[in-house]
């Protein structure tokens, strides 16, 4: 288990290195993550390079026993790069150019860039890649946030013009499967396609926007692997990541297939962040947590994990005392098996100011500074005896990364739109949250896993599928198999209806999932915000979003819709059929999380899953160790809180040794 600490030493004067050091090594922390904004020291001038300033540093990290997680700097660029090339800069869906000034403003469709990153990235590893104190790299730093994962830039329109020529073959091929004889949007030429850029009224056509999505994954995910690759070739041994960033399908990048060529997972982990008067949800945090971890099934990293409050402009919630060392504990329990804190000590100057660190301005030790060490020290020896063991479930959520774009242009409810800032529009991330909170609320271990990944699901009693409208047969038959079997598949609504060319199939709703659902849908609507009455047996219910009426034909009514305001009052909401050897449930609305709670319960039972309710603020995990097993709960929540027969503090946790 390592704990450790983003540090930027070229921040500070060399006097306060070895202090710094010392510092961290006091509160338990034995690494550091650099270099990852340094272009600009590193390369000042095309081609003359200078490392002297990172090569003092390790030296000293290498000194105080330490080690370093070196950053690839390609997430900002030096001035001169875009004084000689200026069309290595994105333009914005509104035709805003990214200039230089800010960072991750870099086109992944410029050769130039790709030149550029080739001759920095290859410098740095023959110069660093054997050096003793370097653990490993991170390569450029949250690649795809603030929106600049799409591009529209010439030389993306290019690129894009070439990607479909390889993907299509011939004009006719792309004209058909687009349906491009609708509105007579029939190209003649591969010049007269256009990028989905703003619009005045109506939009592109979704299977262009869909197609355009995938090619700027594939974009960054083929420019992620090429630095891999260079770092592969200059120093073995090395093991490779980049760091992910809240919420979890805020970009349109397949971090599946990006991560297919890394070793591990990292993510930047912000509870609260900028004006939020809040922190999320203990139960999305989780799901964040299990997303991070599910992408190769094995433990993650916290690249960055939040140690004091933070923002770029504005700032908000203050956690109380207790709160950050929770946050850590439940990042450990959720499978990190290793955390670096974002950051050492707080900016004096730059766009991060206001960010603050586990040390404010200054270098006095803070009540945050203690409050973490405390921490460290309660948890060190449970957090090494679970740090590379598996996080055992029998029950997985399953997210599609075709899905979560789909629902980007097409989010089919107002319900399922939410835009925190322009580049955000993670509608999908709620519902796959809300889904998942149901069965964390009800204490039970549970993975979030790509669907596409080669995951062996018969290991699983229960698997939730949300939104999965756009299917892929392959997958579809995999679930029969895993139904047929004897597992429980909880399906959402508006599933199995769109081919990945974006056709609607000619069955109804739930297309090709009629015939392990047992029911029929024909008629609908989308309450955006709005809430409906719903009634399982003497239970109430709530759903939003969107509303099916259900018909069934094999399949038994679980509940049905209760609103005297609905026409459709009376109607099925949700049913459950059997298929095989298993059973098939159908939620035909988005239902609110403490109606989810109710659902799970029931479906939980029938599949022989435990799992206790102990409040809604009140998490439980158990893990498996080297020399013990363990029960870990954790209170979320203000107030002293009953967890069983333990009374948990404020923001405290209970881990529980289990001999083996």
């Amino acid at each position: 288990m390592i704990f450790g600490a983003c540090y930027y030493p070229e921040q500070w004067n060399p006097k306060d290195w070895d202090e710094d050091l010392k510092i961290m090594k006091e509160m338990g922390l034995s690494s550091v993550r650099l270099a990852e904004f340094a272009w600009g020291l590193m390369e000042p001038k095309e081609g003359k390079f200078d490392f002297s300033l990172f090569d003092a540093v390790l030296k000293k990290v290498q000194d105080h026993g330490m080690t370093a997680i070196l950053g690839t700097p390609t997430a900002t660029f030096p001035p001169w790069l875009y004084k000689k090339f200026p069309e290595i800069v994105q333009v914005s869906k509104e035709g805003i150019v990214r200039g230089i000034g800010t960072r991750r403003q870099a086109c992944f469709s410029s050769p130039a860039y790709k030149k550029a990153t080739e001759r920095i990235v290859t410098a740095m590893a023959k110069h660093f890649g054997n050096h003793p104190a370097v653990a490993g790299w991170q390569i450029d730093n949250e690649p795809g946030h603030e929106g600049s994962d799409v591009d529209y830039s010439p030389l993306a329109l290019k690129n894009f013009r070439t990607w479909l020529k390889t993907k299509y073959k011939t004009l006719d091929s792309l004209n058909k499967r687009w349906g491009n004889v609708f509105w007579g949007v029939i190209y003649s030429d591969w010049n007269e396609i256009p990028l989905p850029a703003a619009h005045v009224a109506s939009n592109f056509n979704p299977a262009m926007i869909q197609d355009y999505y995938r090619f700027q994954s594939d974009e960054l995910v083929s420019y992620i692997h090429f630095q891999a690759e260079i770092l592969r070739k200059y120093s073995k041994g090395k093991p490779l990541t980049t760091n992910l960033y809240p919420s979890p399908f805020l970009p349109i990048t397949d971090m599946a297939d990006m991560f297919s060529k890394l070793d591990y997972v990292s993510w930047d982990n912000y509870p609260v962040w900028g004006n939020q008067q809040e922190p999320y949800p203990h139960p999305l945090v989780t799901a964040t947590q299990q997303y991070s971890r599910g992408l190769k099934n094995k433990p993650y990293t916290v690249m960055e994990q939040f140690s004091g409050v933070q923002g770029h402009d504005t700032l908000g919630y203050l956690p109380p005392p207790g709160q950050i060392g929770l946050w850590l504990t439940q990042a450990i329990v959720n499978g990190a098996n290793q955390i670096y804190f974002f950051r050492y000590r707080t900016a004096r100057f730059g766009q991060e100011q206001l960010c603050y660190g586990i040390l404010d301005h200054g270098k006095r030790k803070t009540a945050k500074y203690f409050e973490l060490k405390n921490t460290i020290e309660d948890i060190r020896e449970f957090a090494i005896d679970i740090a590379d063991s598996p996080y055992n479930a029998e029950v997985a959520i399953l997210h599609d990364i075709e899905n979560s774009r789909n629902y980007k242009h097409q989010p089919l409810s107002d319900g399922l739109k939410f835009a925190p800032v322009p580049f955000a529009q993670v509608g999908y991330d709620i519902e796959l949250a809300t889904w998942f909170a149901g069965t964390n609320v009800l204490n039970v271990n549970s993975h979030s896993l790509p669907i596409s990944a080669e995951n062996d699901w018969s290991k699983y009693k229960v698997l939730t599928l949300p939104l999965y409208t756009m299917f892929d047969p392959a997958v579809v038959e995999k679930l029969k198999t895993y139904v047929a079997n004897g597992g429980t598949l909880v399906l959402g609504y508006r599933a199995g209806i769109k081919d990945k060319d974006h056709w609607m199939v000619e069955e109804p709703v739930p297309g090709v999932f009629g015939e392990m659902t047992g029911v029929e849908v024909f008629q609908f609507e989308a309450p955006a915000t709005d809430k409906v009455r719903i009634r399982m047996g003497i239970l109430p219910l709530k759903g939003a979003k969107f509303c099916e009426i259900l018909e069934p034909k094999t399949a038994k009514v679980v509940a049905r819709y209760n609103d005297s305001k609905k026409f459709y009052s009376g109607k099925p909401a949700i049913t459950v059929n059997s298929y095989g050897k298993g059973k098939v449930y159908y939620v035909g609305t988005s239902l609110t999380p403490e109606s989810f709670i109710l659902l799970y319960r029931k479906i939980l039972k029938g599949a022989g899953v435990p799992f206790g309710f102990l409040g809604a603020t009140i998490e439980r995990h158990y893990r498996e160790g080297k020399k013990y097993n363990y029960q870990i709960t954790m209170n979320h929540s203000s107030k002293y809180r009953l967890a069983g027969l333990s009374i948990l503090k404020p923001f405290g946790y209970k881990i529980k040794r289990i001999p083996k």
